[in-house]
């Protein structure tokens, strides 16, 4: 079991440029991957990393918290073996309600982007 995890006091910053909705608000923040230090892609289920974002002013602010197991004999095991704490890296999607991503520089910029926080649970 692994925790994956950038805490409110550490958000993703952002300022929104679409017009056809906001984060929480026909947008939804979806954290798609995990990138480990040994330059690893660890793939996220839409189910496995709850985000949070929230209205800062005129910008947003994006946090995430999740725990996700890993079988003795899932790929991807070696490199979770690895792992007691890590700062991580992490691939971003805002999903419309219809199904469509925003486009970064389009309808969003990332003002701020600290790295995540993993650790090795079980």
């Amino acid at each position: 079991m692994v925790s994956f995890r950038l805490d409110r006091e550490t958000p993703v910053r952002l300022k929104w440029l679409a017009t056809d909705g906001v984060p929480g608000d026909g947008y939804k923040a979806q954290v798609t991957a995990i990138l480990l230090p040994d330059g690893s892609r660890l793939a996220m289920h839409g189910s496995s990393i709850l985000e949070q974002t929230a209205q800062d002013g005129d910008s947003y602010t994006m946090s995430f918290t999740g725990m996700v197991g890993y079988a003795a004999d899932h790929a991807d095991r070696p490199h979770i073996d690895k792992i007691t704490e890590a700062d991580v890296d992490y691939e971003l999607e805002f999903v419309h309600d219809d199904g469509h991503s925003a486009a970064v520089d389009k309808d969003y910029q990332i003002t701020d982007r600290p790295r995540a926080k993993a650790r090795k649970l079980a």
